[in-house]
């Protein structure tokens, strides 16, 4: 308010521009104040501690969270082993069926579906034998530092040898020639 009358004076009658100048002529009481200070800033009342409250709620809430956690992973588990309880007849039919099923190894091999064989950071040598025992060929080294190469390397099964050495003749620090059921490596 008093930087409001100094920037406009003529808003204020003369009587109200001397209560303002009065009150700024007055000294603050400097013992009131620091009173009024402390009343509002008083430190609390010290309690006795409950840190053991809190500790015991801590464990309380993770001894529940644990359980709960249990109980959901022990109906999942159950949900997925048998879905829900079957009567008697059912499961007979059931383990019929289970009888009744081809072994594995009855099914083509062309019907299965292979992944990708990713190779990382490993030795040429290891790498260069799963290789050829998948293509039943023999492998032949003729330095023996070419063996500790590492490479890291995605072999597709569905890939002919043929374009397996192709790929990996790409890599500068190695050279593979393919004869009849051997590969060799110079």
């Amino acid at each position: 308010m008093f930087l409001d009358m100094q920037e406009h004076p003529e808003m204020y009658s003369d009587a109200q521009l001397e209560a303002m100048m009065d009150e700024l002529d007055q000294t603050p009481d400097a013992q009131t104040a620091w009173q009024e200070f402390q009343q509002s800033h008083r430190p609390a009342v010290a309690r006795p501690s409950r840190r053991w409250t809190k500790v015991a709620a801590s464990l309380i809430g993770v001894c529940m969270a644990s359980g709960i956690a249990l109980a959901a992973i022990h109906i999942v588990r159950q949900l997925s082993v048998g879905g829900e309880m079957k009567s008697p007849a059912a499961e007979k039919q059931i383990i019929k069926a289970k009888r009744s099923a081809l072994p594995a190894d009855t099914l083509a091999a062309d019907t299965l579906a292979h992944e990708p064989r990713i190779f990382e950071n490993v030795p040429l040598d290891s790498m260069l034998i799963e290789i050829a025992t998948y293509y039943r060929i023999s492998v032949e080294f003729q330095r023996d530092d070419a063996r500790l190469l590492r490479f890291h390397f995605v072999w597709k099964h569905s890939d002919s040898l043929d374009k397996v050495v192709e790929r990996l003749n790409n890599f500068e620090a190695v050279n593979i020639i393919r004869e009849r059921k051997k590969l060799i490596v110079r």
